[in-house]
Parts: C-alpha cells; sequence; structure tokens
C-alpha cells in the first residue's frame, strides 16, 4: 500500500449513565439552550470562567467545534435553530433573506426554506402545546426565524435576557427555553476577540455570571431533574478574528459546545483522528486544484491500483471533472483519444467514471447522486478478476462501498498495440480539483467540494475490501501534492 498505517476507527466502550424513571408518566424532559455571540472557544477555555468551567463536570463538551462555513450571526442562529448549514439554507446577512448573486437570476436558484425545530415540535402531535420561550436583544432574529415561538420576548440587552429568563424559570413553567447572549460580540468587534482586550475578557464573565444565575434559578426549581429531566446547552454561535467576524477562518468559525445534565459524567469531545476537508472549488478561470508533482506517480498503467476519496460539496455544467488522470491539456478531454481515466460530474448530481485505453473507451453508467453537501466515499478499482476459470481485467467504480460501474477491459490496447495495464497509462499528472471535460461546457462548469481521506493503493481491492474501507481512516500520509 501506498499508505502504510490504516485502521479502523475504534469503537468506544459501553458507557452506561443513570436515567430517571422512564416509567413514571409525570416525567418531562426539558430543554435550556444558551448561545453566546462572539465566544471563542480557545479564549473562553483560557478564561475558564466559574460557571462554564463547574459545569464541564457533568457535560458532554467539545472546544474545538466549527460553526458553519461563514460566521456572520444570521448564518449562525440560521444554522442553529433549523438544523442545517448554509450551505442548504443559504442566509448570510441580518435580513434573513437570501440573496442571489449580484448579476444572477434573482427568480432562479432560490434555497428551499428551512423552519426552525420549533415549527417542527410544535406541528407534532405530542408536542403541539409545548411551552417555548425565545429572549433576545434581536426582534429580528425572533421575528422571521423563530415566528412559531409561543413565548417570544424582544429586550434591551444581555441583562435583561438574563432578568426575563429568571422570571421565566422561578414563576412560570417553561420546557423549552432560549437565551441569546452577544455581550462578548459587541465588546470583540470594539477591541479584539481576544482575552488582551479588558473589555471582551469582561464581557465573557459578565455572561458566564449571568449563566450562574441562571443555573442557581433552574436548580432550585422544586422538580429540577426529579420529575424535570433538565438538558442544558451551552454553544458559542461564532468567534471573531481580530475585530470582526463573519468569515470562513478558523479563529471565526471557532465554537465551543456543552450538553449538561446532572446524571452526565464528563466526557470532552476532540478532532484528535478526525479528517479535515480541504476545499476545492472554482472552474476554467479560479480553479482550485493539486497536481501531482510527478506526472508517472499513481497511474493506472503501472499495474492494479485503487484510488478512494471522501467528498462533500456541489457542482454545476455538465462535465467538470473532478478527479482525473487523463489528457489532453486543453480541448474535450472527455472525447479525446488520450489514455486514463477520469471523474466527472453529470446532470443530476451524480458522479460518471470515463476510462479510455488508446482508442477503446467506456463510461459504464452513472453512480448515485452524490453532490448533495453530505460526505461520500469515492473508490475507483484497476483490479483482476477470476471469471470462469479465466483471469480478466476490469475497472470498477464504487459510491460509499457498494458497487455502481464495472467495465471489463482485458483486451483494452492502446492505438499502437501495446496491451495490458499499458492501455490505460497517461502522461498526464494525477489532478484533484476541476479540469475542463468538455471544451463547450468550459465557461461554465465549476466544482466546489470539500475532499478528504485520500487512500491510493498498490492492488485492485476487492468489492468487500472496498466496502470495509468505508469506516477507515488515514493515521499516516504520504500523497505529496503540488497546490
Amino acid at each position: 500500500m501506498y499508505y502504510e498505517l490504516l485502521q479502523k476507527y475504534a469503537d468506544p466502550p459501553p458507557y452506561f449513565e443513570d436515567d430517571l424513571d422512564s416509567s413514571n408518566a409525570l416525567t418531562s424532559r426539558r430543554v435550556l439552550l444558551i448561545g453566546i455571540d462572539g465566544a471563542v472557544s480557545s479564549e473562553v477555555k483560557a478564561i475558564a470562567p466559574a460557571a462554564l468551567t463547574g459545569m464541564l463536570a457533568h457535560a458532554k463538551f467539545q472546544w474545538d467545534g466549527v460553526s458553519d462555513e461563514i460566521s456572520t450571526d444570521a448564518t449562525s442562529w440560521k444554522s442553529l435553530v433549523a438544523g442545517v448549514s448554509y450551505g442548504k439554507h443559504k442566509i448570510a446577512d441580518s435580513s434573513f433573506i437570501f440573496t442571489p448573486a449580484e448579476g444572477s437570476d434573482p427568480h432562479a436558484g432560490l434555497p428551499p426554506n428551512y423552519p426552525s425545530m420549533f415549527s417542527y415540535i410544535l406541528s407534532s402531535a405530542t408536542k403541539s402545546n409545548m411551552r417555548t420561550s425565545f429572549i433576545s436583544s434581536w426582534n429580528t432574529l425572533v421575528d422571521r426565524v423563530v415566528p412559531e415561538i409561543q413565548d417570544p420576548v424582544i429586550t434591551t440587552g444581555d441583562q435583561a435576557v438574563k432578568d426575563s429568563a429568571l422570571v421565566r424559570i422561578k414563576t412560570r413553567n417553561p420546557e423549552f427555553l432560549t437565551l441569546h447572549f452577544n455581550g462578548p460580540s459587541i465588546a470583540g468587534k470594539a477591541g479584539g476577540f481576544n482575552q488582551g482586550n479588558v473589555a471582551y475578557k469582561e464581557a465573557i464573565t459578565k455572561v458566564d455570571g449571568y449563566v450562574g444565575e441562571i443555573m442557581t434559578a433552574l436548580k432550585a426549581r422544586p422538580e429540577y431533574n426529579k420529575k424535570e429531566e433538565w438538558l442544558v446547552i451551552v454553544v458559542s454561535t461564532h468567534g471573531g478574528a481580530g475585530n470582526s467576524y463573519g468569515g470562513s477562518s478558523g479563529a471565526e468559525t471557532q465554537a465551543f459546545q456543552m450538553f449538561y445534565n446532572e446524571k452526565f459524567k464528563p466526557l470532552e469531545f476532540t478532532t484528535q483522528g478526525a479528517f479535515y476537508g480541504v476545499r476545492f472549488a472554482g472552474g476554467q478561470t479560479n480553479a482550485v486544484r493539486a497536481i501531482m508533482e510527478d506526472a508517472n506517480a499513481f497511474d493506472p498503467g503501472s499495474g492494479p491500483i485503487t484510488y478512494e476519496m471522501k467528498v462533500k460539496g456541489t457542482r454545476s455544467g455538465s462535465f467538470p471533472l473532478f478527479f482525473s488522470k487523463k489528457g489532453p491539456v486543453t480541448g474535450n478531454m472527455l472525447d479525446s483519444g488520450d489514455p486514463g481515466f477520469a471523474l466527472f460530474t453529470g446532470g443530476n448530481n451524480n458522479f460518471n467514471l470515463e476510462v479510455r485505453g488508446g482508442t477503446t473507451r467506456a463510461r459504464p453508467g452513472g453512480g448515485p447522486a452524490i453532490f448533495d453537501e453530505t460526505w461520500h466515499t469515492i473508490s475507483v478499482a484497476f483490479a483482476d478478476s477470476v471469471v470462469s476459470g479465466a483471469t480478466r481485467r476490469f475497472v470498477k467504480g464504487y459510491a460509499d462501498g457498494l458497487k455502481v460501474t464495472e467495465t471489463d477491459v482485458t483486451t483494452w490496447t492502446l492505438s499502437g498495440g501495446t496491451a495490458g495495464w499499458n492501455a490505460f497509462k497517461s502522461p498526464r499528472p494525477l489532478i484533484l480539483g476541476w479540469t475542463q471535460g468538455n471544451a463547450s461546457d468550459a465557461s461554465t462548469s465549476h466544482v466546489a467540494l470539500n475532499v478528504a481521506d485520500i487512500r491510493i493503493f498498490n492492488t485492485g481491492l476487492s468489492s468487500a475490501e472496498i466496502a470495509a474501507n468505508v469506516c477507515l481512516r488515514i493515521l499516516q500520509n504520504t500523497l505529496n501534492m503540488l497546490i
């Protein structure tokens, strides 16, 4: 293998925790959700404010989370309450209204409307009367993102958010209470999102004090974690870089999350051992892509080989290539006689495989739709198989471990007559990212993919091995590319 250290994801041991008496029909599960704008995870962790730090003893938590691909207030809150990312809801500015790209058709490409989780809860058969409250100083957020809330409260600042929450906890019977604090974001914009900015550190500490008061009041409820089982969720909606935010940098999208219940045992989730997707985007004039420095490396003409990767993204146009080792440099790559292979996108958001050996080519059917902003595993294997006692040569394509394409290439040769694996030997380097597929569509086609967990094996893996590999991760990477 080109990658030597592979292992399956470790399954954590069984982890049992006490629960309330679920046989008691009076048990009521309730939620307190606290969102804090501009609370940079690393800064909050370093400041170690008393209330939040004290909650960790009974929480599942993460300091190195990511809020979304962009970090505006609108995007962050829409993603939080709708449960889908910016890639789907496309809400970016504080109007909470989709804005088409300048110069585009304002009536085309409108994203679906994704209602809040409260819409689903209150329209359900069993929770239509749930007592929901949303308290914020941002009236547009409340009016446009959670219009179905039974108890919407618009305040004049964080302290008023806290005071309104205390009234409901002490004198009413809330079941799902959402609080929005934005003091850290205001302080960060004024002087920097770091504890070196005294006002920012004080804002974090002040909100933490509010959280402490709220938790004290919650625990004072006579049935707290008896007949009422409370899950308390505290999240930072976005971070900040310098004195700004809204972009996609790590500092701006940095977010912590905490899930608290008295009966939880502490557990920190980390990104150790996780894979990160690299973004390959653009088209004819602005493509971001990776090209092998050695044009002969990882050539299917060298013998059995398997390519695998995880992808997540979108595409446009009919034939943009996103992973290829095939010529020519310019022109209609898919129709040219150059040997090699290419993965390209079809009109139904599916992936297609083309293999070319001299004058012979095949497009053995399209795979399933994978350009849907969720992670999928793609595998292509050049492999020998024994069929009826004879060794045959195949090129096979897989999606999420399931075989979707297959072509028998046993007799394929180069135009000069050279047989065997050399039928697919390509002088072009291996390219990850946009490459022109169809000359007539080159100016409009593009890809926008996160790609991760690339594996290249110097053997043709079987279908069973490819299915098993869907759950593998790379511990050591030896594939050097030029970006």
